[in-house]
Parts: structure tokens; C-alpha cells; sequence
């Protein structure tokens, strides 16, 4: 107990006051003056804190990062959040439908063809069941090497009260017709006066077209498909329909995340835009009405 000192007990010494007892220990020399040296010695032999400062984040959860000074979400101030949802997403939106739309298009629209010809000829004569028919002959640059379906036009544009006559058929429509020759054909639907029956088969980029009329029809085309073009269609369909939704799905859901995560000025500006926008596209619209009657252009 003699080597304890007095602040590891209960209190100091018995008649020692804690201050003295204190001085004493920085007056190293006695002389009754603490010094700059005595002091900075003291206080190198005390103990001394180490370490980093560090701070308390905290997470608002906000998928938008951590609330500004102006307590919105993101930072950003109540006014600007209405400003991007009345006008930033719904552009933001609108470019993704169009792209997507394209993309659609684009996938959809691959290996379908088309051609029509103004000059047809007369080339030969065959015979269905003994009976003549003149072959008129269009050439189509487009038709592809393989081709999974076609379907074929024919006119005869002459006057519309009297040998006016358009015919049409596709490949698959009806089995097909075996002309005298043995060759196969497939019959044409016709309104009009087209005389009778008339057929057409396809060799190659040649349309062939039978017909007991004697003069040349004035027009012909050819549409269809290369085949394997179908294989892609499926993916187009998919993309063509998310070009669809985006707009109307990505507007519920920004206003369910304004109204529930983020902030409710954004909520509104994406409800707003659901009327202002349309009301601005009208407004262009007879703006651009008026410019043009008022120029004298018209339509």
C-alpha cells in the first residue's frame, strides 16, 4: 500500500492537497517555477491518442445516392426533380421506344422482297385441258435465289366500265394447276373481264402469267419471302411489343418510385407530362397549320 499512488485510492493523501502534489511533479527542480522545458516534458511522458478520425455514413437507401442539403433525393432541389419528370423521362423514354421500334423493324423486315415490271411480252402459247392461253412474261430483279412464298399481281388497266381486269395469287394459296406441257401452275383470282381462268408460276425472277386474253397486261409485281427469313420474326415481334409498353410501363413505374423511394416532385412532372406534353405536340401542330395556310403553301 506504501507504493500507491494517490489517484489509483480512493482520494489523495491525507493532508496533501491534489494541486500541490501535482505542481510538485512539473517543478522537477524544485525551484518553485514551472518552465516551458518542465511543462513540454510533462506532458511527453503522459499518454497520447492515436489513430484516425473517422465519421458515421448513413444510408438513406435511395437509388438516386444520398439526400443534398436541400433534403431531396439525389440532391437535387424539389423543382429540378419536376423539371426531369416532366420533361427528361418521358423524352428518355420515348428515344428508348424508338429505338426499339427500329430494331423491330428491322429484324422483321429482313428477307421479304419486292418488284413489279410494266413491260410485259408476249412469249408463248401452252394449252390447259386443250384450250390456249397467251404466256405474258415480267422480269422481277429482286426475287432472292430461294424463296419460301411469293405472291403475284397481274392488270389489265384498259377502261374500268368495260376490259378493265386485276387478278391475283400466292403461292401456297391452292394446289396447283398442271398445264398440258406438265408443268405446274397455280390459278389467279380475277376480277374484271379477264376471259376466263388465269394462272401464273414463278422460274426464278421470271413471272409467268396464262391468260386467254390476247393483249399484254399494262402491270405486274411480286412479293414474298426468302426462306429462313421467318426464324427472326419471333424476336422481332418481342422487341416491337417492349417498344410498345416502354413508354407506358416506364410511366407508372417512375411515378410509383417518386411517390414511394424518391422524390414526389418527380412523381408529378411524370404525371404532368401525361397531359402537358400532348397539349405542346397540338399546340405545334396548329402552329404549324397556321404558318402554312398563312404562307399560301397549303397541303
Amino acid at each position: 500500500m506504501g507504493d500507491e499512488k494517490w489517484w489509483e485510492g480512493e482520494g489523495a493523501p491525507s493532508g496533501e492537497e491534489p494541486g500541490e502534489d501535482l505542481f510538485s511533479k512539473l517543478d522537477t527542480d524544485g525551484d518553485g517555477v514551472v518552465t516551458r522545458d518542465e511543462f513540454e516534458n510533462a506532458m511527453d511522458q503522459g499518454p497520447t491518442l492515436t489513430g484516425e478520425v473517422s465519421t458515421i455514413v448513413e444510408d438513406d437507401g435511395s437509388i438516386m445516392g444520398p439526400p443534398g442539403d436541400e433534403g431531396s433525393a439525389g440532391g437535387l432541389s424539389d423543382s429540378t426533380w419536376f423539371v426531369i419528370g416532366l420533361i427528361g423521362a418521358p423524352i428518355a423514354l420515348g428515344v428508348l421506344s424508338l429505338v426499339l421500334t427500329v430494331i423491330s423493324d428491322s429484324l422483321y423486315g429482313g428477307g421479304w422482297f419486292y418488284d413489279d415490271d410494266s413491260f410485259l411480252s408476249a412469249e408463248e402459247t401452252v394449252q390447259f385441258s386443250g384450250e390456249d392461253y397467251t404466256v405474258f412474261q415480267a422480269d422481277f430483279d429482286e426475287v432472292p435465289d430461294d424463296v419460301d412464298w411469293y405472291s403475284m399481281s397481274i392488270q389489265w388497266y384498259g377502261d374500268y366500265a368495260g376490259d378493265h381486269a386485276d387478278c391475283w395469287g400466292e403461292s401456297e394459296s391452292v394446289m396447283p394447276i398442271v398445264s398440258d406441257d406438265g408443268r405446274g401452275w397455280n390459278s389467279m383470282e380475277c376480277w374484271g373481264e379477264s376471259d376466263g381462268d388465269v394462272y401464273m408460276r414463278l422460274d426464278g425472277s421470271t413471272g409467268s402469267f396464262a391468260s386467254k386474253r390476247s393483249d399484254s397486261p399494262d402491270w405486274a409485281n411480286i412479293d414474298g419471302e426468302e426462306a429462313g427469313a421467318s426464324s427472326g420474326q419471333g424476336i422481332a415481334v418481342a422487341i416491337g411489343f417492349l417498344g410498345t409498353a416502354v413508354v407506358p410501363v416506364g410511366l407508372v413505374a417512375g411515378m410509383v418510385w417518386g411517390f414511394t423511394k424518391g422524390s414526389s416532385s418527380f412523381a408529378y412532372g411524370m404525371l404532368a407530362s401525361i397531359v402537358v406534353l400532348p397539349l405542346v405536340l397540338l399546340g405545334l401542330c396548329v402552329i404549324v397549320f397556321l404558318a402554312l395556310m398563312g404562307s399560301g403553301g397549303g397541303f
